[in-house]
């Protein structure tokens, strides 16, 4: 039995075959998108202005107050730029406060605020890392719209984060003469590698989240920002939200995992690429082939619950070991096709990704240059967890990007990278 063909029939006859996969088209679609974004027009893209720029002069003699607020944990750190790279001075990690019970705004305000006060004496300028839906401000506040992530927190939609700070230092007779930049964690990321090595000289820059979810940031022309009415750097980081990119052509696989999700029809492009996702769009591919026959007939691949890309990886590199995939294969050729429709439902989220970089790199017109690349710094487990998923991103990368539209870039990451790019944030910006 020709197990490969039979595969490859079966995932051309429902669409999720990655020859079905346009790099070039999917790039097009995306760049009409980015363009439509940025004047305001119709886009699944927001193409939201930071307000912030990734220049690498700073004020690095200065101390800066970093807050990382995610969907898992608090972290509040002092760093110092000084010696070049930075030097943490103090740091405390917590579980993110409304995780554990729900609090009101007034309650998370007065318990993050008792978190800061400590770290005050280092410094009046703060970068926020705020990974939650929220409208940044032309003074580069930021206001929220929401909580998510099953942290819980009431009453907050519209608040001012810096506002409500300095509030709530007033009340407590304390100075509030602080200075607060609000930013997300994919601009914290493009911005955590950016540095000030004269030595290294990048033609573009871009921030990829790729883990649970994804998300893009780049860098962007003032020009090209045409929903502005007025830009006051000649340099803008936008956060694309890409994970909402919606010209994708969704298989069938894609659309069951989109249709039984918590947002149906919406966020289509990080449904097929990300971690969260990406394991249930495989979990359902298998299923259906188990269905019409693919697989032995005492395999137990029917009983599967749905799992995650860990699930994956661990099973991808040890395919005999004692993990669940494995487990539900009842023989050799078993492992074997499980395999290799996993390994094609990665190498076709690997060719979106690059997708998805190259439209950045060409809408920067970046990296024209082999010795000035565009940078790009990613950050997430999947990227980089993932038996296989970087190598084939890269195997993509360097077919299309370097090969057809001649345009260069460099992979870029490191410890604390949203840490230090919400410091940059601050020094940059304020």
């Amino acid at each position: 039995m020709n197990y490969y063909q039979f595969a490859d029939d079966f995932l051309f006859s429902h669409n999720q075959h990655p020859d079905q996969i346009s790099i070039d088209e999917i790039t097009r679609l995306m760049l009409t998108d980015m363009e439509n974004g940025l004047n305001g027009q119709k886009s699944s893209l927001m193409m939201i202005p930071t307000y912030l720029t990734a220049s690498t002069n700073f004020h690095s003699d200065e101390s800066v107050i970093v807050i990382d607020a995610g969907g898992t944990n608090l972290r509040i750190a002092a760093l110092d730029f000084s010696e070049g790279k930075p030097k943490i001075l103090k740091y405390e990690k917590k579980k993110m406060l409304g995780t554990d019970e729900t609090l009101s705004w007034r309650q998370f305000i007065s318990q993050l605020t008792d978190l800061l006060i400590p770290y005050l004496t280092f410094s009046k300028k703060i970068g926020f890392c705020f990974s939650f839906p929220a409208e940044i401000l032309p003074n580069k506040d930021g206001k929220v719209l929401s909580f998510c992530k099953e942290v819980n927190i009431t009453d907050c939609k519209n608040k001012i984060l810096g506002e409500e700070i300095r509030r709530e230092l007033t009340s407590r007779h304390l100075s509030d003469d602080i200075q607060i930049v609000v930013l997300n964690d994919t601009v914290a990321t493009l911005l955590g590698g950016t540095n000030t090595e004269s030595d290294q000289h990048f033609d573009g820059h871009i921030g990829l989240i790729l883990g649970t979810g994804t998300n893009t940031a780049y860098v962007e022309k003032r020009d090209n920002i045409k929903k502005l009415s007025f830009c006051a750097t000649e340099t803008m980081i936008i956060n694309m939200e890409s994970g909402m990119f919606d010209k994708v052509p969704q298989g069938d696989f894609d659309k069951i995992v989109d249709c039984y999700s918590n947002n149906p029809h919406d966020h289509k492009f990080e449904k097929m690429i990300s971690g969260v996702y990406l394991g249930n769009v495989i979990a359902q591919t298998i299923k259906q082939a188990d269905i019409v026959g693919l697989f032995s007939e005492k395999n137990k691949i029917r009983l599967l619950p749905d799992f995650s890309m860990v699930e994956v990886d661990s099973f991808l590199r040890h395919p005999f070991g004692n993990n669940l995939l494995s487990e539900v294969c009842q023989n050799l050729q078993d492992k074997e096709l499980l395999f290799y429709f996993i390994d094609k439902a990665i190498e076709r989220s690997s060719k979106l990704v690059c997708a998805n970089l190259a439209a950045d790199i060409l809408q920067m017109n970046g990296g024209k240059k082999r010795c000035m690349p565009t940078q790009i710094v990613i950050e997430g487990s999947t990227y980089h967890k993932c038996y296989s998923y970087k190598e084939k991103i890269g195997y993509y990368m360097h077919n299309y990007i370097n090969n057809q539209l001649q345009r260069y870039y460099f992979f870029d990451s490191g410890e604390d990278v949203n840490l230090i790019g919400s410091g940059k944030a601050a020094l940059i910006n304020l």
